[in-house]
């Protein structure tokens, strides 16, 4: 019995999606520039709300005349809403860089070369994704202090 390529392919992007999840940063002020922390903020706080709409759908099924149809498909629906988040994360972190972060993956990568935190001849072949980004906005934020590899413009002033 072979299994539908489609259906493996959700399943990758599912598990990628949650490795990503974990791997993004959990800075407030970096949501402006990277839409998927708001969306794992979203799926944590409807991990945490979740339960008990389900529980009130079905009392609400139990002592109000509802059809058990649209109680079911409501409750299905809020159930897909952080697994549609999870497949988005796995789609955006395999998706490749736009052309204006490509400057400052390759500004953080070589600032970290030149502290021989990473070796140069990694992987010359690597894929320019968000999840490369993230791996490596991670390492500048341990070594370098910060996600970027900028210096601080208060450290400078007298």
């Amino acid at each position: 019995m072979s299994r539908n390529p489609n259906q493996m392919n959700l399943v990758k992007k599912f598990k990628a999606g949650q490795t990503y999840m974990d791997l993004c940063p959990k800075d407030k002020a970096l949501s402006y520039s990277f839409p998927e922390l708001k969306i794992i903020n979203h799926i944590k706080t409807a991990k945490k709300i979740l339960p008990p709409i389900i529980i009130g759908l079905i009392v609400w099924q139990y002592y109000l005349p509802a059809q058990l149809a649209v109680t079911i498909v409501t409750i299905l629906f809020a159930l897909s809403l952080p697994i549609q988040g999870i497949l988005w994360l796995g789609y955006r972190s395999q998706s490749p860089l736009p052309l204006y972060l490509v400057d400052g993956y390759n500004r953080i990568k070589s600032q970290l070369i030149e502290k021989k935190i990473i070796n140069p001849n990694r992987n010359p072949n690597e894929k320019l994704t968000f999840e490369a980004l993230m791996k490596l906005m991670n390492l500048s934020k341990i070594h370098l202090g910060n996600y970027f590899g900028q210096d601080d413009d208060t450290s400078n002033q007298p």
